[in-house]
Parts: C-alpha cells; sequence; structure tokens
C-alpha cells in the first residue's frame, strides 16, 4: 500500500515507525561523541556537572511527536471508526518498537546513572523496572498470539493506558535528565511507576488467558 492511499490514522502510524530508525541514529551519535568524543554533537548547555546537547533535545522532540501522533491516530480511528488490518498489526507494532528500542539506549547510553551516590538503588530498581517493560511487552504478544489461535480477544485495560500515559513522559524526561537532578529524578519516578503498571498488566493479562496457555 502507498503511503499516499492510506487513511490518516495508518500515515501517523507510518510516521511514528519512520521516527524509530531517526532516534537510534541520534542515540548512536550521542553514544559516539559522550563516550569516545567524536565530535558529532554540541553542548547546548553545561556548567560542569549538568549537560544538555543538542542530539538529546532531537530525540526528545522525535519521540514527543511520535508519541503525540499515537494519540491522534488512535483518537481519530476511533472518531471515524475507521478500522484496517494494516492498522491492527501496525500500531501496536509501532508502539512497541518506537518505546522499546528508546528504553534499549537509555540503559544502553548510561542515561540511569548520573553518577549521584544517593541514586544508586533508585537507579538500580528503574532500570529493572524499564527492562520489565520489555519483557512484559514480549511476553504479552506471546500470550496474545496464543489466545488469536483460539479466537479469544482481550478488551484493552486501564493498566495500559496509566503505562502509556506514564512512560512516554517518563522516557522523554529520562533523555533530558542530565539537564538536572530533579528532571532526572521525575524521569527514574515515571519510568519505575511505569514499570510497575507495565507488570501489573501483564500479570492481568496472563491471568485473563491462562485457560489457553498450553492447548
Amino acid at each position: 500500500m502507498k503511503f499516499k492511499d492510506m487513511n490518516l490514522p495508518n500515515k501517523l502510524t507510518t510516521i511514528r515507525m519512520i521516527c524509530v530508525p531517526f532516534v537510534v541514529v541520534l542515540f548512536v551519535l550521542f553514544m559516539l561523541y559522550k563516550n569516545l568524543n567524536f565530535k558529532l554533537d554540541y553542548m547546548f548547555y553545561s556548567n560542569g556537572i549538568n549537560y544538555l546537547t543538542v542530539i538529546q533535545v532531537l530525540i526528545a522532540v522525535i519521540f514527543a511527536f511520535a508519541s503525540i501522533t499515537d494519540f491522534v491516530d488512535g483518537y481519530i480511528a476511533r472518531k471515524q471508526k475507521i478500522v484496517s488490518d494494516y492498522g491492527k498489526l501496525m500500531d501496536p507494532l509501532a508502539d512497541k518498537l518506537l518505546t522499546n528500542t528508546t528504553i534499549m539506549f537509555l540503559l544502553a547510553g548510561g542515561f540511569f546513572a548520573v553518577g549521584q551516590p544517593s541514586f544508586v538503588g533508585f537507579e538500580i530498581f528503574a532500570m529493572v523496572m524499564a527492562i520489565m517493560v520489555i519483557v512484559r511487552d514480549i511476553f504479552v504478544d506471546a500470550l496474545r498470539m496464543q489466545a488469536l489461535k483460539k479466537n479469544a480477544v482481550v478488551a484493552a485495560s486501564i493498566w495500559g493506558k496509566v503505562k502509556t500515559a506514564t512512560l512516554m513522559p517518563g522516557v522523554i524526561i529520562m533523555i533530558l535528565g542530565s539537564f538536572h537532578i530533579v528532571v532526572y529524578a521525575i524521569g527514574l519516578t515515571l519510568i519505575s511507576i511505569g514499570g510497575i503498571v507495565a507488570l501489573i498488566g501483564g500479570i492481568k493479562y496472563f491471568m485473563s488467558l491462562r485457560q489457553y496457555i498450553g492447548e
């Protein structure tokens, strides 16, 4: 299907998919700049302890834009009652690729470690919760595939909406967390809450589909 022939929600989903490789490239450039001193970024702000680079701002802007398209395409699809096979397949895939790819680069790029001794325990907990988000998505997708074989459908729950509402702003704030310790703490908090909610939602999803496991 050509982009110009898609309905608006599917176009927005496709745009969100296109954002992912841009985020990946920018993270790689940032990591080369930070860890290997390659001159691939520019220090937008620095006071010797805290800092913010141009690439960090670009990643945050792209992620925020892509997150907004997620809300808008869902709103338009519901309002206009637009349903398509492409949307059903690609919309959740685009969400997971965007969020989980960004979380993995936050973990790999040292965004969860600012060198504050008093934050070590908090950082470890937030990192574990971030990993749980990724594990939960893999687990839920496996359950969903098993359920579809049995023609079972589980309606979206409030847990998924709360996870998105905390995780997406949390990711944006974590990208910019090096700017100030308060910003960083808020990001850790939102990521931790998102991870806890994701874990609860995953358990509830498993409980609702446990009769189909192993059939």
